[in-house]
């Protein structure tokens, strides 16, 4: 299982960051911005070849990358760039629209990837209809005596529709031992079976006895991609009001660090690579919005002083710059090593 989690966790981190980078990396090149390094990784250099004016490399510490161009500034994590370029090959001589666009590109990658992600499942597995179906029965349990089979589509419970596990689970858990009559659909033919939840002591609530799944239809690739489309812009909205209602104080805050994600992502890859595919999906809208966050250092950070440049009229201040990377940079460590803590206290607990 370790194995597992190291390799699906390289996958989907390696793919985000390089989706994330090369959206940065097209954006500059389309705007005439000089590149003089697209890295994959952080600190001491294991590969790296130049091609033109970039050298892409690969280094030792596999969480994250940049793409370092003329002009960019001082930034604590990519280094001072002091090669010289003209005027017109410079990041920071861009009008403040080019370079915001720069900066967007890279988290609006992680988007498109996303999309792309989700694509290739519907494709492959088909879109979910919304309807939930029978995907095991256990031997001998309620589902399995009242005649309910792999392949089953529950439409009705006691007369009302069921579009959600949300709406099944809920009235079965709350009648242990009453009848309950349901309609199934199988092979285009609809039926009333009468089902009798059981309780169980471990779950400490009634229970059927099935593992439900989603029924899928396949359709053309057009309709897949927007439905693709559609999935991953509700999301963005999703994680953008969670946040809102976390700095509310309306949902409390759980963060999930690198060991987390390595965690979730072998135990996604190990129910399917199709199942890695769409976890890679939404960890790459998390990563996309995390990103745009109004922090230095990050994407956000960037907007946030263009925005201040734009307002006053000119750049903020070097020296005052360099102070607020110093202690963003200090904040990400300390929020990094606080999420880590937490994942390995949530991995000791679960075992």
């Amino acid at each position: 299982m370790l194995g597992t989690s190291i390799l699906a966790f390289i996958f989907v981190l390696g793919l985000l960051v390089v989706f994330h980078e090369f959206g940065h990396f097209l954006a500059a090149r389309a705007f005439g911005v000089r590149i003089f390094t697209f890295a994959i990784g952080f600190g001491p250099k294991l590969w790296g070849r130049k091609f033109g004016e970039t050298e892409f490399s690969l280094r030792i510490i596999p969480l994250g990358g940049y793409v370092k161009m003329a002009g960019m500034g001082e930034n604590l994590i990519e280094g001072k760039q002091e090669s010289e370029a003209p005027d017109e090959q410079r990041f920071d001589r861009k009008p403040i629209w080019q370079r915001s666009l720069i900066v967007t590109a890279g988290p609006g990658m992680n988007l498109v990837l996303s999309i792309l992600l989700v694509f290739v499942v519907f494709s492959i597995e088909g879109i979910p209809t919304g309807r939930l179906e029978v995907s095991q029965v256990m031997e001998e349990g309620p589902a399995d005596q009242a005649g309910i089979s792999v392949g089953d589509v529950i439409v009705r419970v006691e007369g009302e529709p069921v579009e959600t596990f949300q709406d099944i689970a809920g009235t079965i858990a709350e009648r242990p031992g009453e009848p309950l009559v349901m309609e199934i659909e199988r092979a285009d033919d609809r039926r009333s079976v009468t089902v009798v939840p059981q309780w169980d002591e471990e779950a400490e609530r009634a229970l059927i006895q099935v593992v439900f799944g989603m029924e899928y239809s396949r359709t053309n690739p057009l309709i897949a991609f927007g439905r693709s489309a559609l999935e991953v812009g509700q999301w963005f909205v999703l994680s953008i009001v969670g946040l809102f209602s976390v700095l509310t104080g309306h949902l409390p805050l759980e963060l999930t660090g690198p060991v987390g994600i390595a965690q979730m992502a072998g135990q996604a890859a190990t129910l399917g690579f199709l199942n890695l595919l769409m976890f890679a999906g939404v960890i790459s809208v998390f990563l996309a919005l995390f990103n745009l966050l109004p922090i230095p250092v990050l994407d956000g950070g960037h907007l946030l002083l263009f925005l201040y440049e734009k307002v006053k009229g000119k750049p903020m201040d070097p020296e005052r710059v360099g102070i607020i990377y110093l202690v963003a940079v200090m904040f990400l460590i300390l929020l990094a090593v606080f999420v880590t803590y937490q994942d390995f206290a949530r991995i000791t607990t679960q075992r």
